[in-house]
């Protein structure tokens, strides 16, 4: 007898259900949109600004969720939450923000696309839940012109540049109310300042021959992380998290009117060690409160700083009725938290409100959730800075990796 082909109506319907939140995915992407920006960013000891390395649940949590456990998500600060899945999933993230910086000594606009963050979790029976992710942690991609005295020529700066993860992870459950979870990743780091020229006593033409002059970087190194979630009684989960630090290797190249000048030496950065930890309560079956917190430990001197976030949220799931409207099956949330950035301890508040909506009877759904956030420094006196960000996550459940019931 020849083998039996699989189905192609499962592929089908799939695609079906996922044709709405694809097209409000592309929509983000094609949107126009400012980068989160900050003068901070100019520093070269730094990486940029940080892109939220979740889903759009943990984010519209107020960034937390670490220890909110689902049978769907997924956050790089604890994989070991993906020891408690019982399917196969799929995840993509764009993120999408605007930002409205208010400096009277610099000017920063410049238009970006917006941030991809794709994973799969695969469930096996025996083995645990294998991952492998794709994720941007920071941003450079930026405009800055500063008068002299409200003369021309002005300082100058346009960079643009990022960090990217590649990475794997395992998570496995050994007892039922024990998850642990480890991870590798490969960190990709390119960064290029355009016309970082000081026009300071400098004639315009002189000056005129330097605006392209540029230097460019990239680097790479990796780091492992391992996590654990504790599911305790009384509906309470405990999470905790470490990532160990990680030197990227760079090498240097600068360049005047696009001809290659003197190789400058190769340098390192750090990526600094992080520890994290979560509680999440349920006080019934459709009701989620979480508390976060997270540390990391930033060195090398200058402008960089040790770092550290509190943050909270509450979630409000729907029914799990099929026959129920939309409206009844879908998950509200909201939350807040407080920062300190890795640059020059400037404090960040922001406040965070989303949703969770069910697509279709197999457990697809589609995540969204909007971020506004305040950030100053020196006392408002060199920046204020506001923002707002957009993020909407797709959520595909498979049965890839578990057993074949045997027919009768």
């Amino acid at each position: 007898m020849s083998p039996r082909l699989p189905s192609s109506a499962p592929l089908i319907q799939m695609l079906r259900i996922l044709w709405t939140p694809t097209l409000v995915l592309l929509a983000l992407a094609a949107g126009t949109a400012f980068a989160e920006f900050s003068p901070l960013s100019i520093h070269s000891e730094g990486f940029g600004m940080p892109v939220s390395q979740m889903g759009s649940r943990e984010r519209a949590l107020g960034e937390g969720g670490l220890a909110a456990v689902t049978g769907k998500g997924f956050t790089l600060a604890n994989v070991s939450r993906s020891a408690f899945h019982d399917k196969t999933v799929f995840l993509a993230t764009l993120e999408n923000d605007a930002d409205w910086l208010r400096d009277d000594n610099s000017s920063s606009r410049i238009s970006t696309g917006a941030f991809p963050s794709l994973a799969t979790l695969i469930h096996s029976k025996n083995f645990g839940t294998f991952g492998a992710y794709y994720q941007q942690s920071y941003l450079r991609n930026f405009e800055v012109n500063i008068p002299r005295d409200g003369n021309s020529p002005a300082a100058g700066y346009l960079a643009e540049g990022g960090t990217y993860l590649l990475g794997v992870s395992w998570g496995y459950s050994p007892l039922p109310w024990f998850g642990l979870g480890v991870s590798q990743n490969l960190v990709l780091n390119r960064d290029r300042f355009i016309r970082p020229v000081d026009f300071t006593d400098i004639a315009p033409g002189e000056a005129e021959n330097m605006t392209d002059t540029s230097l460019e970087s990239s680097g790479q190194g990796s780091y492992p992380s391992v996590s654990a979630t504790f599911r305790l009684p009384h509906n309470l989960d405990l999470a905790l998290s470490y990532t160990h630090s990680a030197t990227l290797d760079v090498t240097r190249d600068r360049r005047t009117n696009n001809q290659g000048s003197d190789a400058l030496a190769d340098t390192t950065l750090k990526l600094p060690q992080t520890l994290a930890a979560g509680a999440a309560w349920k006080p019934d079956r459709r009701q989620t409160a979480v508390l976060d917190v997270f540390y990391e430990n930033w060195t090398g001197g200058g402008n960089l700083n040790p770092a550290w976030q509190v943050s909270t949220g509450y979630e409000y799931r729907g029914t799990e009725n099929p026959f129920d409207g939309l409206l009844k099956r879908t998950a509200w949330r909201a939350g807040a938290g407080y920062k300190v950035l890795y640059l020059r301890e400037v404090p960040e508040v922001f406040a965070t409100a989303g949703f969770g909506m069910p697509l279709g009877q197999r457990g697809h759904q589609l995540d969204f959730a909007i971020k506004y956030g305040h950030r100053t420094f020196d006392g408002n006196t060199l920046f204020t800075e506001d923002y707002v960000k957009l993020s909407a996550s797709v959520v595909g459940v498979s049965v890839w990796g578990q057993p074949v019931r045997k027919r009768r």
